[in-house]
């Protein structure tokens, strides 16, 4: 059976990630960046409610009443009296400049009396109110997080792989953990979904995850470079790759069946920060495997050929 040619077959990956990050930056122009009040600033309030309750409507009725942006959902969680008895939690994030009003807040919880069977006196109510200026501290201490950890693989690759010219392997290294970050940040951009400090630690895990796979190959390549010294570049970054695909795709299923089965956990019991961190790791997974395959080591290729080519103009 013939072998996939990663290397003459790239311009299509090239061409298939390009198209994706057009279709994400016009979903980016359409429906803007959701962040979560936690960055953005305002009032999370969180009430037991008796019988279920539509989080649309009660969105629409907060909206209605104090004229913010509003986003409801219902979450399940055990009570703390009963390990086996379920109490259902009515959450309501109210995103603004400025944290609720003590009349806002009472306007939000009698329009919430008057319409749904809920505990207003819980001892499980909770209410959170974060100022724009500390929303955009958190989010910004986020970014620098993933900012420092790239620096830091930037240079370790840059040095582990200085026989494989150490810069351009980690340049294309980086791109690709970019294409990574990006693929989840476009997911959640096309789909409305609330950017949080949750979503942060998953892309951090998964630049470990996806730069682990690429310095496989990576090394795979140091290794041939040395055993396969009549073979082009080419050949050998093929080869590398098929040597490297096995041990990549059998770690991406058995992180997925973990991976997955946190979903299907987090989803059955409505663990609202469990499902954003596994459904955003499940993404990155993915993605991570894919950028290592068809993007960094096919890129490292493109241009060490065109400094080779130069290299032979100028000669």
């Amino acid at each position: 059976m013939k072998r996939y040619d990663f290397v003459k077959n790239r311009k299509y990956a090239f061409a298939f990630s390009i198209a994706l990050f057009i279709f994400f930056g016009i979903m980016l122009a359409v429906n803007g960046i959701n962040l979560d009040i936690n960055f953005r600033g305002g009032t999370r309030i969180t009430i037991e409610t008796v019988s279920d309750v539509d989080p649309n409507q009660a969105a629409d009725l907060v909206r209605g009443a104090i004229g913010k942006e509003v986003a409801a959902s219902v979450m399940e969680t055990y009570s703390g009296d009963d390990g086996t008895a379920k109490t259902k939690m009515l959450r309501l994030d109210i995103s603004g400049n400025n944290p609720l009003t003590p009349e806002e807040e009472t306007k939000v919880k009698e329009v919430i009396m008057q319409n749904f069977e809920v505990v207003l006196n819980s001892p499980k109510n909770e209410n959170v109110s974060i100022t724009p200026t500390v929303g955009r501290q958190a989010l910004q201490k986020g970014i620098l997080a993933v900012a420092i950890s790239v620096t830091l693989i930037l240079f370790y690759v840059a040095w582990r792989f200085s026989i494989l010219s150490g810069f351009s392997a980690a340049v294309c290294a980086i791109i690709a953990l970019f294409h990574d970050v990006g693929v989840m940040f476009g997911v959640y951009f096309t789909f409305g979904l609330p950017l949080n400090e949750i979503f942060i630690a998953t892309v951090l895990t998964v630049i470990g995850y996806s730069m682990n796979d690429t310095v496989i190959i990576y090394d795979r390549i140091r290794e041939n470079t040395r055993l396969m010294q009549k073979s082009d570049l080419g050949s050998i970054v093929n080869v590398s790759i098929h040597q490297s695909l096995s041990r990549s795709i059998n770690t991406m299923l058995t992180t997925l069946i973990c991976v997955v089965v946190l979903l299907v956990f987090s989803v059955s019991n409505n663990i609202d920060s469990l499902i954003n961190f596994s459904f955003s790791l499940l993404l990155g997974v993915v993605t991570g495997v894919y950028s290592t395959v068809f993007i960094a080591a096919p890129l490292w290729l493109v241009w060490k050929e065109r400094k080779q080519k130069a290299a032979l103009e100028k000669a």
